[in-house]
């Protein structure tokens, strides 16, 4: 039934309505299943009852009218039991209810199955029969797989009609992903390209050297769009973020891109339509790689020849709204965020993105609060007041005005908030029992530093890859040397922590493609860089190179879970230190870099008193540690909820590893995104963590809540937070503690 399944399936997704949609379901089933009837209700949850909204076979004049009661009939069953009712003869049921509304007398037969989106009941769809029988398995299996498939069809098809229908919904709610943290209230603005890049139609030319030209005026305008973006923004930016704009830059100056729109050119295409012909090339590379951040760097590129499109084409721009507005857009990008001016703009909504795209970097550095992965068409958005809950990933459509002015209210609380977090954003972090704790930034979006330097013991992380991945080719030796000595030269006097090449499988590298059927667990990190010592080398050649000229430097290996990795990288590392000292001999009595293992595969946990004995230190990657012990891909929707550091078995994993770390004598620290949030820096702090690193984003809020915390007291805490079955009894205790001092502000929406 495979061929029908789908067949439904596609005719409901085609719905423009809620009652189309329906009427489609119950025509199709009835006929593909060949019953006498087959009805859908539909689930108000608040009050606890169904109402029939569709049927092919039931009294057309029962539709809307007829209603059942969770606690009644066999549909209130099957919506109280949340799992599939089949019945031979119905009337000799003990929950039978009769609806003589319906004229529902001649059927006997009964299979009722639960529609549940993201385990909220939709409603019931049944099927009846005049016969007195059972359905068959394989009927029941075609009804149930039909009834999760449309789940997510039906929600959707649900919130569009409505929205449709209501010129002001209240309190209308839309999930979507939490990419920057802050509450938006203002009406909408929907942002749509002049010219849709994807949309051009082919076309040919017999004037190459005119429409080469074209070519070379749109990438020097684009260049000077650019350099007029950084300099708007350099006061509003620190230096690693706005970068960003300098990967546009590379892009624009990457050899192979331009010789491939100058070759298209000359083949006889408009330069607009070799932009779109190389766009999709490259594009086919972004969408074989599974890794999130690489999969975001696809955006940029379409942002990019959207821009260079424009400028070929010098239609009208947007004209931006004079009042305050929430963009709407399918994408929003760095370049869009780039040209709207920041005074104007009191939130961002996207159809597509993740918290990992440049768009919801630079709104979480800028302050701007952001939703992104927002499953409704954004016509629909158009004109209408919003309130953005940038902690949640929330966003509210016409909101009543009792929930306009709570959110009013808890905007005016940040705002106070946020001042008070930046005045002290040069002050020591010092907990209020005059303990100091070392604040730390992960780096790598470009080899230059940011404000971080001034605010930062050190870094914490440093993500070498960053410089492998925009670039069509592996790094010289001599380009990586430049690129390292420049980060340990803007925090010289701090700590800088480099770890090694961290691609493969799930981080493909564009010169370099990787194909694994479960790349999360496949040939990256460690396993690639030993099985490539060449390319190994050249990297701690580099390294070593530029820690001869300063001495700030440690080093770690990520993915690590085994010894043998950690033995086989110290014999490439230590022919790779004799090999510069003995092409610098002045400086022999230079120290070697210390050695440190990344702690984010679980099997480590286990071996860590025979790491202690290899290396110095150890650095938690709470994001990929976290992932691998949960099962949970924290960027698929589908599963994200079930995520959280706050689970207790990510605490007892972390305390383990820190306990450890005391007992060896073995220096440990937390790079993930865990100890940049609130309520995980405060479970960290309690199990004795000393040693935080995150983005720089999240350092002045940290430091803030440090200031604020007496380390004692929270020490206080440490066995009931071990003792915990659950994340609801982890998440109490943190936010009771924080709530005590006026804190929990800090920490709205944390799961």
């Amino acid at each position: 039934m495979l061929t029908e399944l789908r067949r439904v399936i596609e005719r409901v997704a085609q719905a423009s309505s809620l009652e189309q949609a329906i009427q489609f379901l119950v025509s199709e089933v009835r006929a593909t299943m060949q019953v006498d009837c087959c009805s859908i209700y539909q689930a108000d949850n608040e009050h606890q009852h169904l109402v029939l909204r569709g049927s092919d076979g039931l009294a057309p004049s029962a539709v809307g009218r007829t209603w059942i009661r969770f606690d009644e009939g066999v549909v209130g069953l099957v919506a109280r039991r949340e799992e599939p009712l089949n019945i031979a003869d119905v009337y000799q049921h003990p929950s039978f209810k009769y609806l003589p509304e319906a004229k529902e007398d001649s059927f006997k037969s009964f299979l009722g199955t639960p529609i549940i989106y993201h385990r909220e009941l939709l409603g019931v769809l049944v099927v009846q029969q005049s016969d007195v029988r059972s359905f068959s398995d394989t009927e029941e299996a075609f009804l149930v797989t039909l009834a999760a498939h449309l789940s997510s069809t039906l929600r959707h098809v649900n919130l569009t009609d409505m929205m449709q229908k209501s010129p002001s919904l209240p309190r209308a709610t839309i999930r979507g992903i939490a990419g920057a943290s802050g509450i938006g209230m203002a009406q909408s603005w929907v942002l749509q390209p002049p010219i849709e890049l994807t949309e051009l139609e082919l076309a040919t030319t017999t004037q190459i050297d005119a429409e080469l030209e074209l070519l070379e005026n749109a990438f020097a305008k684009t260049r000077s769009d650019l350099e007029s973006m950084t300099l708007r923004l350099g006061k509003q930016l620190p230096r690693d973020v706005l970068s960003i704009f300098e990967v546009y830059q590379g892009m624009l100056n990457d050899v192979s891109f331009v010789k491939s729109l100058r070759l298209k050119i000359k083949q006889g295409y408009s330069a607009s339509s070799s932009l779109q012909l190389v766009y999709k090339e490259y594009l086919k590379q972004f969408e074989a790689l599974s890794d999130s951040y690489l999969k975001e760097r696809a955006v940029d590129l379409k942002d990019l020849c959207q821009r260079l499109l424009m400028h070929l084409n010098q239609p009208q721009l947007n004209q931006f709204p004079e009042r305050s507005f929430v963009v709407v857009a399918e994408e929003v990008t760095a370049t869009m965020l780039g040209d709207i001016p920041r005074e104007r703009l009191a939130g961002i909504v996207a159809r597509n993105g993740t918290s990992n795209s440049h768009a919801a970097i630079l709104a979480r550095t800028m302050g701007i609060p952001a939703v992104m992965g927002v499953n409704v068409e954004i016509g629909l958005l158009a004109q209408r007041f919003l309130i953005i809950d940038g902690y949640t990933g929330n966003i509210f459509v016409e909101p009543d005005a009792i929930l306009r002015s709570e959110y009013r209210q808890l905007l005016r609380q940040e705002e106070v908030m946020n001042a008070q977090i930046n005045q002290e954003l040069h002050e020591p972090a010092i907990s209020r029992d005059g303990q100091v704790i070392e604040l730390l930034v992960n780096a790598g979006l470009s080899s230059d530093a940011d404000r971080a330097e001034s605010v930062a013991d050190g870094v914490g992380l440093y993500r070498t890859e960053v410089p492998f991945l925009l670039q069509n080719r592996f790094p010289s030796e001599s380009e990586q040397y430049q690129s390292y000595l420049k980060i340990l030269a803007s925090y010289h006097g701090k700590p800088v922590c480099m770890r090694t090449l961290d691609v493969g499988g799930d981080k493909q590298l564009p010169y370099f493609p990787i194909h694994e059927d479960n790349p999360f667990l496949g040939w990256r990190g460690i396993r690639m860089t030993l099985d490539h010592p060449e390319i190994f080398m050249v990297q701690c050649r580099a390294m070593y190179r530029a820690a001869l000229v300063y001495s700030n430097l440690s080093i770690m290996l990520p993915m690590i879970n085994s010894i043998q990795e950690v033995e086989q990288a110290l014999v490439l590392m230590d022919r790779a230190w004799q090999e510069v000292l003995e092409e610098n001999p002045d400086k022999t009595g230079v120290s070697r870099p210390k050695l440190g293992v990344m702690i984010e595969v679980p099997s480590a946990l286990f071996i860590l008193p025979e790491l202690a004995k290899k290396v110095a230190f150890w650095s938690v990657g709470s994001n990929d540690l976290t992932q691998y012990l949960l099962a949970v891909d924290r960027n698929n929707k589908r599963v994200s909820d079930a995520y959280s550091v706050c689970h207790p078995a990510v605490i007892r994993a972390l305390n383990y590893i820190f306990m450890q770390g005391q007992a060896l004598h073995s220096s440990v620290s937390v790079c993930g995104e865990m100890a940049g949030d609130p309520m995980g820096a405060i479970a960290l702090l309690i199990l004795g963590y000393r040693h935080l690193s995150m983005s720089s984003f999240n350092l002045a809020k940290i430091r803030y809540l440090i200031r604020r915390v007496d380390l004692n007291e929270l020490g206080a805490l440490k066995e009931r937070l071990l003792a915990c079955g659950d994340r609801q009894q982890v998440q109490t205790i943190l936010s009771d503690y924080l709530e005590q001092y006026d804190l929990l502000h800090l920490v709205r929406g944390h799961r």
